[in-house]
């Protein structure tokens, strides 16, 4: 099935005049494809709720309606079960997000011109069309044609509310194209209403509404060209989500053709099971532990204590040969604030090796509470600042007013890395406004 098929087939109207009402605050702003994205969450598709629950069930999802849901039915639960706790209870119709592919353009011109609200007689009427052009802002060449306004009153019957919605057109610039809503009616406006409405314009873009054109319309007609003009949304094909009973199913699958990152987020928790299933080589693992496996990339400094990771024990137990890997413990040994309880893993002849002896030393320096000291290095390493705080510092660094205070001196881009303690320090926050305002 096609997916723009799919889309018509599963629309629920009652949850579009929910997603509607709520979409509220974005009526009056510019904001491209809102009326899209209304439409999109209000798609009921079961199968992909079923692959949202098994995330849940199978590998710590941490979304709360989910882990609910499956709290209440675990493994045994039916459609009928899905309809009514997330569409009937929950208005949740699918887990689509932003990220909704070539469709989105063909949709857009399904709504653009009415074609969409048309097919659903029973749920709406649509009561009038009308488009406004500008004087000075139209041309007669087809691909330059300026700027214009297609307007259309749309019933919505389970509501009794009539929306008047805008969609603004611009063969110049992209960021002028958005829809709105105009005005929402209790009763049915006249035409002579609106009209009266469409000619007085936006006054914000178009003072002078003299140039201001107005056209009322039977309909907006949808044109079949436009299945080959948006071809690539026209021809997409609706993708089922697989979903499973059991948890290894799960794995399999996403380990090997779906997305890895459920697979890695199982092997973490359960490594006894996955993990030699899931990691292949040191720089996977390296990566967890927060190493620079990755070209380019260093992770955040982790924080606390290892005590409680049991990911981290698992890894530099002795059944493997990390422990004792000169060049696994380099990668690593700049990821953790506890620097000891990491030395306490490796065996003292990796920790004495030439490359890491004089690391772990100076590491242990910028662990002290010596200040001074660490300010001293600060101006002495001046154009190699960066790289000494991110590798060599604990992240508690980023939480001391002292340090910090002297890091932003130094250099002004450190503010983006302030700590969230230090983030509440009123008396510090300020000085570092009227620095960045200077």
């Amino acid at each position: 099935m096609k997916e723009i098929d799919f889309i018509y087939k599963n629309f629920d109207p009652h949850a579009f005049s929910i997603n509607l009402k709520s979409a509220k605050d974005k009526y009056k702003k510019e904001e491209f494809n809102f009326l899209e994205d209304v439409i999109l969450d209000s798609v009921r598709d079961i199968d992909q709720l079923k692959y949202e629950i098994n995330h849940s069930q199978f590998s710590n999802s941490n979304n709360r309606v989910f882990d609910n849901f499956v709290k209440k039915y675990k493994n045994n639960y039916t459609d009928n079960d899905i309809k009514k706790y997330f569409f009937e209870t929950n208005n949740i119709l699918n887990t689509r997000g932003k990220d909704r592919g070539d469709v989105v353009s063909l949709l857009g011109v399904h709504l653009e011109c009415g074609e969409f609200f048309r097919y659903f007689k029973k749920d709406f009427d649509i009561t009038f069309y009308g488009q406004v052009t500008y004087t000075k802002h139209t041309h007669k060449d087809p691909h330059e044609f300026g700027i214009f306004r297609d307007y259309y009153c749309l019933y919505i019957k389970n509501i009794k509310k009539y929306y008047l919605f805008f969609f603004q057109h611009c063969s110049r610039a992209m960021e002028m194209e958005f829809t709105q809503v105009a005005k929402i009616f209790s009763q049915k406006p006249k035409s002579s209403e609106l009209i009266n409405i469409l000619k007085r314009g936006d006054k914000a873009t178009y003072p002078d509404n003299k140039e201001i054109i107005v056209k009322q319309y039977k309909i907006f007609t949808y044109s079949k060209s436009y299945n080959r003009i948006y071809k690539e949304g026209y021809n997409l094909k609706h993708q089922t989500k697989p979903h499973f009973k059991n948890e290894e199913d799960y794995f399999n699958y996403h380990n090997t053709k779906g997305e890895s990152y459920f697979a890695q987020r199982m092997a973490i928790s359960n490594p006894e099971k996955y993990f030699a299933k899931h990691f292949k080589s040191w720089k996977q693992v390296s990566w967890i532990l927060g190493g620079s496996s990755s070209p380019g990339y260093r992770r955040s400094k982790i924080r606390g204590k290892f005590k409680g990771d049991s990911f981290f024990k698992f890894v530099m137990s002795n059944r493997f040969n990390y422990r004792n890997s000169t060049k696994f413990i380099e990668d690593i040994i700049y990821s953790y604030d506890d620097l000891e309880g990491l030395l306490d893993n490796v065996p003292k002849k990796v920790q004495e090796s030439k490359s890491l002896k004089e690391e772990i030393r100076i590491l242990r320096l910028f662990r002290g509470n010596n200040k001074k000291f660490i300010i001293k290095v600060f101006h002495t390493n001046k154009d190699k600042l960066e790289d000494l705080v991110k590798n060599y510092m604990p992240s508690t660094i980023f939480n001391d007013v002292l340090l910090m205070n002297e890091l932003i001196k130094l250099d002004i881009n450190f503010t983006a890395d302030i700590g969230e303690k230090l983030k509440k320090n009123k008396k510090f926050m300020s000085r570092v406004n009227k620095l960045l305002k200077s």
